[in-house]
């Protein structure tokens, strides 16, 4: 037997609070190893047979690469036909157990289960971090991103596929997506939502966390007083403050490894399951057909041929990287770095992400405020381990407890502002180096907060992403060029300005709750709550909500900038298929892991479809 650990980085401070820590995942590994020692070594492992590679001139049917939230749907879909055989690679190891704990999320973020990349600067955006380099986070495990995210489940707004049909993307108005998302999803809280909107028999769990912070009550209270609805964001208005719906169930993560591959991994015999295996070339031959690829295991390189087709769910910043170095992207920057190139596409191009800013706090009175002794978190940690069902904060991701969608500007026919939020306690960021690089540091004249984000959820800035020339097999070169089209920074400032005005709330004055006016270090210049104020902390402590979508365009032929048609089929190349956010002509106005999941039921049908009578 083997397994993978997790090799978790991050801690909470002495006396720190523990709905914090369910919002940041930020645990002390000495406190895990008190409680749980090696018993608790062994529950955050996940045991399968030992893994052998490939042989040389092993031959599948389909070979998925990437076991993220879209590739597992897409393993999943084509094994059920038990004519084929299908192979499926990941990067990184198993899925660790820890993963399963919503409290420890953000801690992921530094592990070894996550590929951490730094963003190019532009001067734009930034601007408080070193270098004026921001995080760029992916999961790198069996479920991808699904496995360390916040586990939002939001779909973003019907206007968003119907657009990308308008676009000339046959197939993928709302009215054709909408039973793609209903198939995967399993939806607990279905008597309390528009059935209309959901499904019940899928395999993906969907549900509301088993716990509720107060300050996401607060948050809610004021968001209905300023006239917001109650309601299903993922129904038929998206415009809403609602409890947020989470791919989890009984207080437990549901990643898509989960979901759709754990329960058949074992069961189907032509389903074959590689970790620790990372693709590096995708095999063409001089008819541009696909025939297999080249993958590193265990410091060693194999084939895999591929009878039918590669499809690759590799996720936006590694899926134009293989085609990259597979020949298929922009054919000058291919012969800078001596790669022949078989198809000049724009690959990389079109990338774009939701952003958002650190720097607004609210303050908590001491009647809610959170913090607790090291002895309670050791307890509130063996209460979680023993539970059935999960509950506490553990058991729930403070960040992704309520969330509100709205507009910036009464005469949008959509939403545009989506408005979530964090527990903040400034002691984890003076002591904790890993929070220190992520947030602010927020003066000491309080001590528990809430941060509201706001994020603006359609981007005009676009970036792009290379090959690294000094090494073209390492991490990509990332530039996501935030607020690099400063109109960007309109629709923030407007919902700054119309969140500020909460403070006046009942839910706010009863509660004891008020905006910190203590301006940011890097903003001090400014005075604190005006526009220009709000400006600066956008720039200075922008934030990703890792919601890179875009560098494998889907569109018509006659888009320069599109890489796949619309079933998702590579331009000029075939038997080589991109299934993952990475299509996205433009981002959803919502989170993308469920847009994802839906992308790989989308995609898998189009292969059913075109092997069928084959």
């Amino acid at each position: 037997m083997i397994w993978q650990p997790v090799n978790l980085t991050a801690v909470c401070p002495t006396n720190s609070s523990i709905t914090a820590c369910s919002s940041f995942g930020f645990i002390y590994l000495n406190l895990i190893v008190q409680l749980f020692g090696d018993s608790f070594e062994n529950k955050i492992k996940r045991h399968y047979p030992s893994i052998e590679p490939v042989r040389d001139n092993e031959e599948y049917d389909f070979i998925v690469v990437g076991a993220g939230s879209a590739g597992c749907v897409v393993a999943n879909r084509l094994s059920e036909n038990p004519n084929w055989k299908v192979l499926l690679l990941e990067a990184g190891p198993e899925q660790p157990d820890v993963t399963l704990v919503p409290g420890l999320s953000s801690v992921l973020a530094t592990s070894n289960i996550a590929w951490s990349y730094t963003a190019e600067p532009n001067g734009k955006s930034c601007l408080a971090y070193p270098g004026g380099r921001c995080p760029i986070v992916s999961g790198k495990t069996m479920g991808g991103s699904s496995s360390i995210n916040t586990m939002i489940y939001m779909r973003g707004n019907k206007a968003d596929y119907d657009s990308w049909a308008e676009l000339g993307n046959k197939g993928w108005s709302y009215e054709d997506v909408l039973p793609f998302f209903k198939k995967s999803e399993n939806n607990k809280d279905i008597e309390r939502l528009e059935d209309r909107y959901h499904g019940v028999t899928g395999e993906q769990n969907v549900s509301r966390f088993t716990y509720v912070d107060e300050p996401s009550v607060i948050m809610t209270k004021a968001f209905i007083e300023k006239g917001f609805p109650l309601r299903d964001p993922n129904g038929l208005y998206q415009e809403s403050i609602a409890l947020t719906q989470v791919t989890a169930f009984s207080g437990k993560r549901v990643s898509t490894n989960t979901a759709f591959i754990q329960p058949i991994r074992h069961k189907r015999k032509n389903l074959t399951v590689k970790v620790n295996s990372e693709a590096l070339k995708i095999l063409i031959d001089e008819n541009k057909k696909v025939y297999g690829l080249i993958y590193s295991y265990n410091g060693q390189n194999f084939t895999a041929f591929a009878k039918k087709e590669v499809i690759v769910s590799a996720g936006s910043l590694h899926s134009p990287k293989l085609l990259m170095l597979s020949g298929i992207g922009p054919k000058d920057h291919l012969e800078q770095l001596g790669i022949p190139a078989v198809q000049d596409l724009a690959v990389g191009e079109n990338l774009h992400d939701h952003v958002t800013f650190s720097g607004v706090a609210v303050a908590l009175s001491d009647e809610i405020a959170t913090s607790i002794s090291e002895f309670e978190m050791l307890n509130a940690l063996r209460e979680y381990d023993e539970m059935e069902i999960k509950r506490g904060p553990l058991s729930s991701f403070g960040v992704s407890n309520i969330m509100a969608f709205y507009k910036s500007d009464p005469n949008l026919t959509a939403p545009d502002i989506a408005q979530f939020r964090e527990i903040y306690d400034w002691k984890q960021s003076l002591d904790d180096p890993l929070t220190a690089g992520r947030l602010p540091i927020f003066p000491k004249s309080f001590y528990n907060a809430v941060i509201p984000r706001t994020a603006y959820t359609s981007p005009k800035s676009r970036g792009y992403l290379l090959l690294n020339v000094s090494n073209p097999y390492g991490p990509p070169i990332v530039y996501p060029n935030y607020f690099g089209d400063e109109s960007d920074l309109i629709p923030i400032v407007q919902s700054m300005r119309y969140l500020l005005s909460f403070e006046k709330t009942e839910a706010f004055r009863s509660s004891g709750s008020y905006f910190v006016r203590e301006p940011m270090p890097a903003c001090k210049d400014y005075v604190w709550g005006t526009d220009d104020y709000h400006i600066c902390l956008a720039k200075s402590y922008t934030t990703t909500t890792s919601h890179y979508v875009g560098t494998c365009k889907m569109g018509p032929k006659w888009d320069k900038k599109a890489v796949v048609d619309n079933n998702l089929r590579v331009y000029g190349v075939s038997g080589l298929r991109v299934i993952d956010a990475s299509i996205m002509p433009v981002i959803v106005r919502g989170n993308t892991n469920a847009p994802a999941i839906m992308i790989g039921e989308r995609g898998a049908d189009f292969i059913l479809k075109s092997w069928q009578h084959k």
